[in-house]
């Protein structure tokens, strides 16, 4: 996305040294590690099942954006090695960043009928967690809600893009609706805490707040705003992504405008001063996302 901005050759070579590590990841079965020491050693057989989605939503983007042949060729070559784990890959959050993966391929090779077919089989496959779970007090695809929350119905948004399948968007907007009830109180963004999470049935955490939460609110929001065109799902993002910046429940920034890093959580002390990658990742992306929208807000 920041080579799409940009057109930097530094940034060209960051994409490739990432594809170079996502290639060296790949197991001879077509998985991901997730887990390397500091001297370059697997310490796992095999990643999760979220990592698994996450680097098919990765390579999925690079094939479809405006990078050099080579490089979507090895993106290309990840994908392919890992498709046939699609099928398998049971976590919620995991099949939602498939569809993604899938989504963005099909921008790549509209035609492909087996990258058609795994995109809605997990698609379908939210939508009948979502039935089973949801009630009219409770409309979610599981009896609790966790983290990055807004990528299940952000999904199905995209699903329903592609496909004009109408029960992705009905569920995707009812799903929408109950997690904002939930999380928007008084125009400020409160994701789910980690410390508990929120069970069905029980009293909610409101800390910590981890990165990943708003940036699953956000893209969920302009997904949905794509699909339907109702500009309150722009103002629901840039309510989101202003959880970065200091407009949440603590007052105080997670972006560190110094290092360009992200503070890993929100406590109720205020920020915890680590800066992961996934943190920092999390808020870049915050960043690239809203860039084209910005001046419809």
């Amino acid at each position: 996305m920041e080579y799409e901005r940009t057109g930097s050759r530094q940034t060209l070579q960051l994409v490739s040294r990432y594809l170079s590590f996502l290639h060296y990841a790949q197991t001879p079965t077509g998985r991901f590690h997730n887990f390397m020491s500091y001297d370059q050693v697997w310490l796992d057989d095999m990643g999760s099942d979220d990592c698994f989605g996450r680097v098919l939503w990765a390579c999925g983007y690079a094939l479809q954006a405006d990078l050099h042949p080579n490089v979507k060729k090895v993106a290309k070559q990840l994908f392919e090695a890992g498709l046939k784990w699609i099928p398998f890959t049971q976590s919620l959050r995991a099949r939602a960043y498939m569809v993604l993966g899938c989504y963005y391929y099909l921008q790549f090779d509209p035609g492909n009928v087996e990258i058609e077919r795994s995109m809605l089989s997990q698609a379908d496959a939210l939508c009948k967690e979502y039935r089973f779970h949801a009630d009219k007090e409770w409309a979610w695809f599981e009896p609790a809600l966790t983290y990055s929350n807004g990528m299940l119905p952000r999904a199905l948004f995209m699903a329903y893009i592609a496909s004009n399948n109408r029960e992705y968007l009905d569920v995707a907007v009812e799903s929408l609706e109950f997690l904002t009830s939930v999380c928007i109180v008084d125009d400020m963004l409160h994701p789910i805490g980690c410390n508990g999470w929120y069970i069905k049935g029980y009293e909610r955490a409101w800390y910590d707040q981890q990165p990943v939460d708003p940036l699953g609110h956000q893209l969920s929001y302009l997904a949905a705003f794509e699909a339907t065109k109702d500009q309150k799902y722009l103002k629901l993002a840039k309510t989101s992504f202003d959880w970065f910046f200091g407009r949440n429940s603590v007052g105080e920034a997670l972006h560190d405008p110094v290092t360009g890093g992200c503070f890993d959580a929100l406590t109720i002390d205020g920020p915890n001063f680590n800066q992961g990658s996934e943190s920092t990742i999390t808020c870049l992306l915050a960043q690239l996302n809203m860039l084209p929208y910005l001046d419809s807000i």
